[in-house]
């Protein structure tokens, strides 16, 4: 489709079944021709990007992005690890629907018949759709969605597929001293320390920023890009990046940025904690990193260090992409969307890496770049959630989506972005530890557990923003207690304005239902 408009989002995505919605956004420039990047980073700490205010963290080309585009301050994920993460905000379904919880759960055994992903309704709508690198938590789990990609760079494609060769080639790299390939067995005990090892380290990865998968996951991105230029076709890219998951390494030139002297030591450290729902892991070892042991106050520093550098690693990388829109011509007519799939604990509480339900976890970054928007340049501090995006896309590509999809779009935010929005954001949390569910506000957090330590939390986040002092006994809250749980029973429909949810409700009653 030669002249299209073209759309990127930086983010992660799947998709759904048929509803079709408004194919404009009342002030904001037509995008229903638009094509789609999408940039994806892993484990990121919102509050850890420059861009985000982090004084430390030097971010220049996302910050370049959130002063051109819009930066979703309260922007909330569904589910605490990877895979569920992914099942949520590529379904626009919440994980209890969608019947993925944890990263063990594959999604084509436990997915309703009757869910569709982000890139199958896209398929359907005739885009051209790429992928490079991580999309779907493995390729083992969503077989069937990724056969629908045109193209598969850097990932492990299903069997059968068939698409073109690799649009760049890469000289190989040399395994440093040491290297062990993984065990064949997933499930055994040789692979578990196999990883455990692997994922707990930081600091200087001993390759080149040409050598590491990262750069050349952008590096192929820039490349599809210039080659859709040409070519005209409306298409969906994905373009991931690894970093900042662990094992925290890369380039020694990145590393050397930051002085680990210079860092403060985290927040929040276990002793100021009171009737804390995760006592054990405050003390103990962790997932991914330090799994057997709290690090010492050097060693926390030099982390927090080497995550800063992973930031700024995966900044340069972003920039390479971007700066492919610039000379292609593609920014002017090009939105683009930035996500990390969850949070990262940087040792706050005594954590590290994901896996619960405070906000280091469950708060992720997101920024929108739709051109001609008239938000762009200002920050949202309304509370969006992930499983928005789907509908989002919805809206602004014209999509024919379900009827029983669990978020709605954020398009009118684009517009406003001080407009009145979700009152809450739901959130679950599945893993060896604990399985429980959170409602959290502008102003309180709540969770309650059928699997943990207590039965419920309560943190008043206005006097308690790192959530220490557990509240959900004391008196004085015993009616913010009461109707945070109400609230947390009512589920996510309760939480919208009365014109979100009218709109909703609307929607279902002139669509057949696609599920149960």
């Amino acid at each position: 489709m030669k002249g299209c408009t073209n759309l990127v989002v930086v983010i992660a995505t799947f998709g759904i079944s048929p509803l079709c919605l408004a194919a404009k956004v009342p002030g904001l420039p037509d995008t229903t021709k638009m094509n789609v990047l999408f940039i994806n980073i892993e484990d990121c700490n919102a509050a850890a990007l420059g861009c985000y205010g982090n004084p430390i963290c030097k971010t220049p080309h996302l910050d370049r992005l959130c002063a051109t585009g819009v930066r979703f301050d309260r922007a909330y994920v569904q589910a605490v690890a990877c895979n569920p993460s992914r099942a949520s905000f590529l379904t626009g379904l919440r994980p209890l629907t969608n019947r993925v919880t944890n990263n063990g759960q594959e999604m084509d055994a436990h997915f309703p018949d009757w869910v569709v992903t982000l890139p199958e309704i896209l398929k359907n709508k005739g885009l051209y759709l790429a992928v490079v690198g991580k999309f779907f938590h493995r390729t083992e789990y969503a077989e069937k969605q990724l056969s629908v990609f045109d193209r598969i760079e850097m990932y492990v494609p299903p069997p059968g597929w068939k698409g073109p060769e690799p649009i760049l080639k890469f000289p190989p790299v040399s395994r440093p001293p040491g290297w062990e390939p993984p065990p064949k067995d997933r499930q055994s005990r040789e692979y578990r320390e196999w990883r455990r090892k692997h994922s707990d380290r930081y600091g200087d990865s001993g390759l080149s920023r040409e050598e590491e998968g990262d750069y050349r996951m952008a590096a192929v991105g820039a490349a599809l890009l210039r080659e859709f230029s040409q070519t005209g076709q409306q298409f969906f890219l994905a373009v991931a990046q690894s970093r900042p998951h662990t094992p925290l390494i890369c380039p020694r030139e990145y590393i050397q940025m930051y002085d680990p002297a210079k860092i403060p030591l985290p927040p929040a450290p276990p002793e100021s904690l009171v009737n804390f729902p995760y006592p054990k892991r405050a003390v103990g070892g962790n997932p991914d990193i330090f799994t057997l042991k709290q690090p010492t106050p050097e060693q926390a520093r030099e982390a927090i260090a080497a995550y800063y550098a992973c930031l700024t690693f995966v900044d340069d990388n972003i920039g390479m992409l971007l700066q492919t829109l610039e000379e292609t011509g593609l920014a002017k007519n090009t939105i683009v969307i930035f996500l990390g799939d969850h949070g990262f604990h940087l040792g706050d509480h005594g954590f590290w890496s994901k896996y619960s339900m405070l906000e280091a976890t469950h708060r992720a970054p997101l920024v929108v770049r739709v051109p001609g928007a008239p938000a762009n340049g200002k920050s949202c501090g309304e509370i969006v959630e992930f499983v928005d995006i789907v509908p989002t896309l919805g809206e602004l590509l014209d999509l024919e989506l379900s009827p029983n999809l669990e978020g709605v779009s954020f398009a009118p935010l684009l517009v406003d972005p001080d407009r009145p929005w979700k009152k809450a954001a739901f959130i679950v949390e599945d893993d060896a530890d604990a399985f429980g569910q959170c409602v959290r506000t502008k102003k309180f957090s709540y969770m309650e557990f059928e699997r943990g330590a207590i039965p419920a939390a309560l943190y008043d986040l206005e006097k308690d923003p790192w959530e220490t002092i557990n509240v959900v006994d004391d008196p004085a809250y015993a009616e913010v207690r009461r109707q945070m749980a109400e609230l947390l029973r009512a589920g996510w429909k309760a939480a919208l304005p009365n014109d979100l949810l009218q709109e909703k409700e609307a929607g279902r009653a002139k669509s057949a239902p696609a599920g149960p």
